[in-house]
C-alpha cells in the first residue's frame, strides 16, 4: 500500500518542535483528555463536555479504585499460556500446555503463589508457570489503559510503576509478586505519598528487586537504600558527594536536615532497612524460619541497631522494629529535595519535558504542604491543571504503549489480547511494559523515542495495531454515519477522531495514495474493504503531529 519506511521519515520530517504544536480545534476537552487519560474516545469528550473542566477532574480523583466494569473484562480476560512437556533435576514432570487461562494471579492472595517459588523436589513445573502474574499484569495493563473508567489513575499508575521500577521479569520470585505490587501503585496513585512510599519498601517485587530481602547487618545491601534516594525521593540532582567530603559541609547537615546525601548516607540507609524482608519461609537462624505469608515480614535479628546518622540526623541505637526504616521514609517524603524531584517528574509527565520552573515549585509548595493529607498526590494535580501553563499547545510526545492504547481508544476498540502480542510488538520500538531493564524506568524526554528504528516501530503500530494478526484490539470501522456518506467522507471521519482538524487532509492524501474516487458512496464497499479504508485513515492519522504530540 505504501512503504513504512517512507511513512517513517515523513513522520519524522513532519514532527514539529514541541512550541510549534498547535493545540486541538475543540480546546479544553481534547487538551485535558490527551494529558491526563490514555487518550480522548467519543464517550470521554461526551463526559468532559457535560461535567466541565473542573467537574470532570473532580469526578477522576474521587473514583474509586473499584471499577466493576474493569473487573468484570479482566475477569472474562484470557491468555494463552503455552510450553512443552517437560522434566525437572528432581525428577518432577509436567505436561505440555496449550490452553487460554483466566487472568487469577491478579487478584490471588500472595499467600497462595508461594508454590511458584518452591524449587524443592515434588514442586515441578514450567518456568513459564512460575513468572504467569507477571505476564498476566503485563496482559491487563492494556485492558486497563483502554477501558478504565478512572482514567487519571491509571495514567498515575503507570507513572509510579516508572517512578518506582520494577522489572517484573527479572525472576521468578519478582514475578510470582508482582500482581500485588501492581495493585498498591494503583490503590495509592492519587493518595499520600508517605503511605504510598512505605508500602512499594514493604512490596515483595521490590524486595526482592532490589535484594533488599536478604539485607542482613554487617554489611547491608545497598541496592534498595540507594535507588531510594537517587530513584524514589531526592533524585541524583541532591547527590553532592562530587562536592562536599564531609557530611558537616552539606547545607543543613549540622541543623539536622541536609540538603542533600553523600555516599555515606546510602550506606546509612542501607544498615536502616536491614531486616525488612520476606515471608516465603527462607531460613533466617538456626531453628529459625520465616512465616510462609507471601508478604512482607520484618526480621528484627537482621538488622543493624546501632547509631546512625543520616542527612545529618541522628538515629540513636537500639530502637523499636523498623523505627529506623520508618523514620527514613518520614524524613524523606518530607523533604523539600523529594518535592521538587517528584513534582518536576509529574509535570514533565503530564506537560512537557521541561516543565516551567515555577509551576514546579508552586506544585513543589503543594506537595509539602499537604504531606499528611490523605489526598496528597490529588491536590499536587490539581496545581498542575489549574495552573495558566496547562493551556500550552500539546506538546509531549506519546511513548508506544500509550500511542498504541490512544488509537484504541480514539477507533472504540476492544482490547482482546490472548498472546499478548502487543506486548513484543511494543518491545521492538523500545517499550518494555513493566520489564523494563535499569531500575530508573523508562525515558520521559522526546529525544528517546524519536530515533528513525523507534519511528519505523510507531509506523507498524499505527499500520497494524488494527489488525487480527497483530494481537491487540478489534474495532468496527465500517458503519456509515448515513447512507449518502462518500468515500472521502468516510475516510475523514475516521480520521478525525483522532486527528481533529486533519481528516480532510488525510482523506485527502489517502485519495491520492490509493487512487479511490472520493466521491463514490462508502456503501459501493463491501464490508472488509470499508474496514481497510478505515484503519488506513486511522494510520494516516496517528502518524500525524496533532495526534502524536498530547
Amino acid at each position: 500500500m505504501f512503504h513504512t519506511r517512507l511513512m517513517a521519515a515523513l513522520a519524522v520530517a513532519g514532527l514539529p518542535a514541541p512550541h510549534m504544536a498547535r493545540a486541538a480545534a475543540d480546546g479544553d476537552a481534547r487538551l485535558w483528555l490527551n494529558r491526563l487519560t490514555f487518550g480522548t474516545s467519543a464517550a470521554e469528550i461526551a463526559a468532559f463536555s457535560a461535567l466541565g473542566a473542573e467537574g470532570w477532574l473532580d469526578r477522576q480523583l474521587s473514583l474509586p479504585v473499584s471499577d466493576p466494569g474493569l473487573e468484570d473484562r479482566l475477569s472474562r480476560a484470557r491468555l494463552r499460556m503455552v510450553y512443552p512437556a517437560g522434566l525437572d533435576e528432581h525428577g518432577s514432570s509436567w505436561p505440555a500446555m496449550d490452553a487460554l487461562r483466566p487472568l487469577s494471579a491478579l487478584t490471588a492472595d500472595p499467600e497462595t503463589l508461594l508454590p511458584l517459588i518452591d524449587w524443592t523436589p515434588g514442586q515441578g513445573m514450567d518456568f513459564t508457570e512460575r513468572i504467569r502474574p507477571a505476564t498476566e499484569v503485563i496482559a491487563a495493563s492494556l485492558i486497563r489503559a483502554v477501558h478504565a473508567e478512572a482514567q487519571l489513575r491509571e495514567v498515575m499508575t503507570q507513572f509510579w510503576h516508572d517512578h518506582f521500577s520494577v522489572n517484573a521479569l527479572k525472576d521468578e520470585y519478582t514475578a510470582a509478586f508482582f500482581a500485588s505490587h501492581d495493585a498498591l501503585l494503583r490503590q495509592h496513585a492519587l493518595g499520600n505519598f508517605r503511605v504510598l512510599l512505605g508500602a512499594v519498601a514493604r512490596s515483595p517485587a521490590m524486595l526482592y528487586y532490589l535484594n533488599n530481602v536478604d539485607s542482613i547487618a554487617s554489611p547491608a545491601n545497598e541496592n534498595y537504600a540507594r535507588e531510594l534516594l537517587e530513584l524514589h525521593t531526592l533524585g541524583a540532582g541532591n547527590y553532592l558527594n562530587d562536592r562536599h567530603q564531609d557530611w558537616r559541609a552539606v547545607p543543613g547537615a549540622t541543623e539536622g536536615l541536609a540538603e542533600g546525601y553523600l555516599d555515606l548516607d546510602v550506606y546509612e540507609v542501607a544498615r536502616a532497612f536491614t531486616g525488612w524482608s520476606m515471608g516465603d519461609g527462607r531460613w533466617i537462624s538456626e531453628g529459625e524460619t520465616a512465616p510462609l505469608t507471601g508478604r512482607f515480614h520484618y526480621v528484627q535479628r537482621w538488622h543493624d541497631p546501632y547509631q546512625k546518622r543520616i542527612l545529618g540526623r541522628e538515629f540513636p541505637p537500639n530502637r523499636g522494629p523498623m523505627e529506623d526504616g520508618e523514620e527514613v521514609l518520614d524524613l524523606l517524603a518530607s523533604h523539600p529535595g523529594t518535592a521538587r524531584f517528584v513534582c518536576s517528574k509529574i509535570a514533565r509527565r503530564l506537560l512537557s519535558d521541561d516543565p516551567p520552573a515555577a509551576l514546579v515549585d508552586a506544585m513543589a509548595q503543594a506537595f509539602l504542604s499537604a504531606k499528611d493529607a490523605p489526598d496528597q498526590i490529588a491536590q499536587v494535580l490539581r496545581v498542575l491543571v489549574r495552573a495558566p501553563e496547562f493551556a500550552a499547545p500539546q506538546q509531549k510526545l506519546r511513548r508506544p504503549f500509550e500511542f498504541l492504547a490512544a488509537i484504541y481508544r480514539a477507533t472504540g476498540a476492544e482490547v482482546q489480547s490472548v498472546e499478548s502480542g502487543f506486548h513484543w510488538q511494543l518491545t521492538r520500538a523500545g517499550w518494555r511494559q513493566h520489564e523494563y531493564g535499569p531500575p530508573t524506568g523508562h525515558p520521559d524526554r522526546m529525544p528517546a523515542w524519536t530515533g528513525a528504528s523507534t519511528l519505523n516501530r510507531y509506523v507498524d503500530l499505527a499500520l497494524s495495531g488494527l489488525d487480527d494478526w497483530f494481537d491487540g484490539a478489534q474495532a468496527n470501522l465500517t458503519p456509515l454515519a448515513q447512507d449518502s456518506e462518500t468515500a472521502q467522507d468516510f475516510a475523514t471521519r475516521q480520521a478525525e477522531a483522532l486527528a481533529p482538524g486533519q481528516g480532510a487532509a488525510v482523506a485527502a492524501d489517502l485519495g491520492q495514495t490509493l487512487g479511490f474516487d472520493a466521491m463514490t458512496p462508502a456503501s459501493d464497499y463491501p464490508p472488509a474493504d470499508r474496514q481497510a479504508l478505515a484503519q488506513t485513515a486511522v494510520a494516516f492519522a496517528a502518524l500525524t503531529p496533532e495526534f502524536l504530540l498530547r
